[in-house]
């Protein structure tokens, strides 16, 4: 079977998540209260135990090099919008709430020269919080409304993630590949591109370790993989040893300064829109459905 862009992610979530919800019986409403407090206290513990870490400096260290780099060339130097996608449920994963930590604190200005440290670098004009992801549950869904953030509707999500505002941090934390895919072609525009800063799977690392049958259902990703410079790498987030390897393994802090002129055209006449053959349970497996 062949499945475009635009009813894989949205009408496939893993077969375990698909399980999981479906035989979890509903609770009652004190018990749906009683649980949304546990989740809420977990995320709350992993979120100190994330702000005692190095990481939340390091990122907010290399964000602001960033952000200097864009105001060069006129751009504002805070994000309008975020974006997360395929995060997974903080009510079952302790490695996705422990991404959730990570995604809260890469929107706040630790490294504030001010020493403000809950200075936001989301702009102050709307900021638009989305995550989108088939597995989350209600008390995920209560969580994330907590923080301030729209919980997307993953059928109809795709037409909106072009539509953000820019500058734009893409949250990717071990996203399908055929979702990161999507999401880059959704984007493909040399001031799309440019106006987005991407925290997740390294794209350097996916061109690297995927078959050559796999990249060529990927071609978003390869190409992006040519232009993409990663600010903060994989193994300085996170190694073997480290408490947090299992959340952040292979997750680097990545954008797009230079993008060569005719680069975006050539790459999306020959590629076009993403269309997937599903076909080979392997293949499938690897493409993320």
């Amino acid at each position: 079977s062949r499945r475009s862009s635009s009813d894989g992610w949205q009408q496939q979530p893993c077969r375990s998540q698909t399980r999981r919800r479906r035989h979890r019986k509903k609770p009652g409403a004190d018990e749906a209260t009683n649980l949304y407090q546990r989740v809420k206290m977990r995320f709350e513990e992993e979120q100190q135990l994330l702000s005692n870490s190095p990481l939340p400096a390091k990122l907010s260290k290399e964000l602001q090099k960033i952000f200097a780099s864009l105001q060069l060339s006129g751009a504002s130097i805070k994000f309008a919008s975020s974006i997360c996608l395929g995060l997974g449920s903080p009510t079952d994963s302790r490695d996705a709430r422990l991404q959730l930590a990570l995604w809260m604190s890469a929107l706040k200005d630790e490294a504030s020269e001010a020493g403000d440290s809950d200075k936001d670098v989301l702009a102050a004009s709307a900021p638009l919080l989305l995550a989108v992801d088939p597995a989350f549950t209600p008390e995920d869904e209560q969580l994330l409304s907590s923080l301030g953030v729209t919980v997307g509707d993953p059928t109809s999500a795709a037409s909106r993630y072009s539509a953000l505002p820019l500058p734009c941090l893409a949250f990717l934390p071990h996203a399908p590949n055929f979702v990161i895919n999507n999401f880059l072609y959704e984007n493909w525009s040399k001031s799309r591109l440019h106006g987005h800063v991407l925290l997740g799977n390294s794209l350097a690392s996916l061109r690297t370790n995927l078959s050559a049958p796999v990249l060529r259902q990927l071609g978003y990703i390869e190409s992006a993989a040519e232009v993409c410079v990663e600010a903060v790498s994989s193994s300085s987030l996170a190694n073997r040893a480290d408490e947090f390897f299992t959340a952040f393994n292979d997750i680097s802090l990545q954008w797009f300064p230079k993008i060569e002129k005719g680069f975006i055209g050539e790459v999306e006449s020959s590629l076009g829109e993403p269309v997937y053959d599903c076909a080979d349970d392997r293949l499938k497996d690897l493409l993320g459905f």
